[in-house]
């Protein structure tokens, strides 16, 4: 994990909309989305970034109240600066953030725009249905875990760049006790193991097609040897019997040239 590379988790959530009151109306304001963007001690899924297999938790150090109050976090959807429609500089702005024993959770006041609408549509549409957080990380342990994929636990991030909107979690519900989450991620592990049994299957599948081809081929070839051997004895053989009939005309010639000088013999003679 490079520190001078940003990260984007997504985590599955329950984002909800509240349509604006009459006064918020009036502020140019069509509701609220609230959902939570970070979740604190929980595994995500497996992530392979970098050339590196792993799962990670983040810790509750990693994004306490006092430090996201010095980022400058954007409130974006499928991580699209330009799609940008909240924010949080420095604890100020139409996003607020706060902070519980399970996570770092958020509410944006959705201002009634182009982009705000098609937040909030989307969002009570049910296809956003995740929220992203970028972030550049800084602290962070490694545990190499036996018979399982390292894990990474974030203690401290350099900074967290934006909240976003969107879908496919890399992290599970937060509603999730500690059994169903466990059950989840061997059942995903099992899912993963068949997969990969299924894609060997393919390829061996796909081997046998390619040299039971290749065979057909050598045979075909083998067949189109023999017959340009068959091709090359007929012609010898056309030949020989051209030759052949060559030579009785000759001798038809030679016989009918030997009567003819015999019968010229008799007139003289």
């Amino acid at each position: 994990m490079d520190a001078k590379k940003r990260e984007i988790r997504n985590l599955e959530c329950q984002l909800a909309f509240r349509e604006a009151t009459g006064e918020e109306s009036a502020q140019g304001i069509l509701g609220t989305i609230t959902g939570r963007a970070i979740v604190f001690n929980a595994e995500s899924q497996i992530l392979d970034e970098y050339g590196q297999t792993f799962r990670e938790v983040i810790a509750p150090e990693a994004a306490t109240m006092d430090f996201l109050n010095t980022q400058d976090i954007k409130i974006n959807m499928l991580h699209m600066r330009e799609l940008t429609f909240g924010r949080a500089k420095r604890g100020v702005g139409n996003a607020r953030l706060s902070v519980d024993s399970q996570g770092v959770n958020f509410e944006v006041a959705v201002p009634n725009c182009d982009l705000g609408i098609r937040a909030r549509e989307l969002t009570k549409a049910g296809v956003y249905d995740g929220c992203s957080f970028e972030f550049w990380p800084d602290k962070y342990d490694i545990e190499e875990r036996e018979g399982k994929v390292p894990l990474v636990r974030h203690t401290h991030f350099r900074a967290i760049t934006a909240l976003t909107l969107g879908m496919d979690p890399a992290y599970l519900q937060t509603s999730l006790s500690a059994r169903e989450l466990l059950d989840t991620i061997e059942h995903r592990e099992e899912e993963e193991k068949e997969t990969t049994d299924d894609e060997k299957k393919v390829e061996e599948e796909e081997k046998a097609a390619e040299e039971a081809e290749e065979k057909e081929e050598s045979a075909e070839t083998k067949e189109d040897e023999e017959t340009d051997e068959e091709r090359e004895a007929r012609e010898l053989s056309e030949q020989e019997q051209r030759e052949r009939e060559a030579v009785a005309v000759m001798r038809m010639r030679r016989n009918r040239l030997s009567l003819m000088n015999r019968e010229i013999e008799d007139i003289i003679y």
